[in-house]
């Protein structure tokens, strides 16, 4: 009885310690990118379709992937030749690629596009 009864406790508290962990990582994941908005294929970044980019300070420059559902990004879409303020939540890890001139961009998904 009293074996089960500490064993018990112990898988409780592995149980606990556990989904904690998950709940940071979770929040930890929760990335997200500033910086001025472009029109990837204007830039002459991308060749297919008018996609949202996003300059960072550091001169990185962001390629935002989402559909037309996800928040913000139907009104990022229509700023994006403006040069006005973004921020994006990170749904995924950056993918660096290069461009036709070579210079390397990164392509990300995104959760949320905040303009301003």
């Amino acid at each position: 009885m009293k074996r089960s009864l500490i064993l018990s406790a112990f898988v409780a508290v592995l149980g606990l310690t556990l989904s904690a962990n998950f709940a940071s990582a979770e929040k930890a994941a929760a990335k997200s990118i500033a910086g001025k908005s472009s029109c990837a294929t204007c830039d002459g970044v991308t060749t297919d379709g008018h996609a949202i980019m996003l300059v960072a300070e550091d001169g990185m420059r962001y390629i935002l992937i989402a559909d037309k559902k996800t928040p913000g990004y139907a009104e990022a879409h229509k700023a994006r030749k403006g040069g006005k303020a973004m921020t994006a939540t990170l749904a995924g890890e950056p993918v660096t690629k290069k461009d036709a001139s070579g210079k390397e961009y990164k392509e990300v998904k995104v959760s949320e596009v905040k303009v301003g």
